[in-house]
């Protein structure tokens, strides 16, 4: 099974506003968990 992973925009991300450290942690978190289960093929 294939699937991408998309984050809809906002105001904040529009005007190139970073998301919060505690989200880009457990999005690297969940990145690295999929990487370690062999579930992701590119990233």
């Amino acid at each position: 099974m294939r699937f991408m992973i998309l984050v809809k925009a906002s105001q904040d991300s529009e005007a190139g506003k970073l998301p919060s450290q505690e989200l880009l942690e457990a999005m690297g978190e969940y990145s690295g968990a999929l990487d370690t289960s062999g579930v992701a093929l590119i990233g």
